[in-house]
């Protein structure tokens, strides 16, 4: 059963890409799979190279959203360049001398920066991030893992108190990238500048969500969310910048935990770690500068 519904998603993509080009399915030549949670296939259509994506049906992403976040960008040299997008399917053109970027400190600042430069580009969407209805879609999504799934609504009203402390600020947002992962959705290109990839969980945020999302990433690997924050701003922080950095590490912590309920089931332990660690961390810093 997996396997036909499979090479139903292959056709339909081959259909669209057919569509697209004016081509016939025979002009669609190495049409290989890449990795990720979707479905992602790069191509060749008439000598050039492309990668089309179809999200999953399990997707909380929203394609019409993603799809504002490319031509908000467009003239700034920081995604990868679209194609088409429609109905979920995105076409966009494959880098061919991207590399991914790894976790050692010069990769790290590089992607600190070009996030800075998308923040600071004073490109803007309709659409906000809000880590709560992200939380609420994976709930949703979840429901059939009721032993873990009850574990996360026992932590709701943690996760509401640090959005309202967040919301309090009253931080003016910026485009953000919303699932910063350094060596997934930021390459390299043969002439050392970067690009970002993969803007289907972007929305208008705190600029500190992004910076907390590339720290929390890192999974297992030793990256600090402080040194991070330290290199984003060039400076040293102010005590409220720290609070924001925490309390994003923490709610992100809690929808990386949810979504790994019926997405990543191995990794859910190391999230919920994570989002234990930031909530005490938040609570205490927030009532000795506050």
């Amino acid at each position: 059963m997996r396997e036909i519904k499979m090479n139903s998603a292959i056709s339909i993509l081959k259909h669209e890409i057919e569509q697209v080009f004016g081509v016939q399915k025979e002009e669609i030549t190495e049409f290989k799979k890449l990795e990720g949670t979707n479905l992602v296939y790069s191509f060749t259509v008439k000598n050039q190279k492309y990668v089309i994506k179809k999200l999953k049906d399990t997707s909380i992403a929203d394609w019409e959203q993603e799809k504002a976040v490319y031509i908000a960008l467009k003239q700034f040299k920081i995604t990868d360049e679209l194609v088409y997008y429609d109905n979920g399917i995105k076409i966009t053109k494959f880098i061919n001398t991207g590399r991914p970027l790894s976790y050692g400190e010069s990769d790290m600042i590089a992607v600190l920066d070009k996030l800075r430069m998308a923040h600071e580009s004073g490109a803007s969407i309709k659409y906000n991030y809000d880590i709560i209805e992200k939380i609420d879609k994976c709930i949703l999504q979840s429901n059939k893992k009721e032993k873990r799934l009850m574990k996360v609504k026992n932590y709701r009203a943690t996760i509401d108190a640090i959005q309202t402390m967040v919301n309090k600020l009253n931080i003016p947002p910026v485009l953000c990238h919303g699932d910063a992962c350094t060596t997934t959705n930021f390459l390299r290109l043969a002439d050392g500048s970067i690009r970002i990839i993969d803007w289907e969980q972007a929305g208008m945020a705190d600029p500190l969500l992004d910076i907390a999302i590339a720290a929390l990433h890192q999974g297992f690997e030793c990256v600090d969310p402080v040194w991070c924050l330290h290199q984003y701003l060039k400076r040293i922080p102010e005590k409220q910048e720290y609070l924001r950095l925490f309390s994003f590490l923490a709610l992100d912590s809690y929808a990386l935990m949810t979504w790994c309920v019926y997405e990543s089931p191995e990794d859910y332990d190391y999230y919920l770690a994570s989002a234990k660690k930031y909530s005490a961390l938040v609570l205490s810093y927030y009532k000795d500068i506050m």
